[in-house]
């Protein structure tokens, strides 16, 4: 089960996600989730 928070103003200069029960070891591709940003 994936939890998802998130903290800052969604039109300020910043917005903070925090994902909590990803599997150890999982890779994550920033540059990809980046773009999708």
């Amino acid at each position: 089960m994936l939890r998802l928070l998130t903290a800052g103003e969604s039109h300020g200069k910043t917005l903070l996600a925090l994902i909590d029960g990803f599997p150890a070891g999982l890779k994550i591709d920033a540059e990809a989730i980046n773009r999708d940003l």
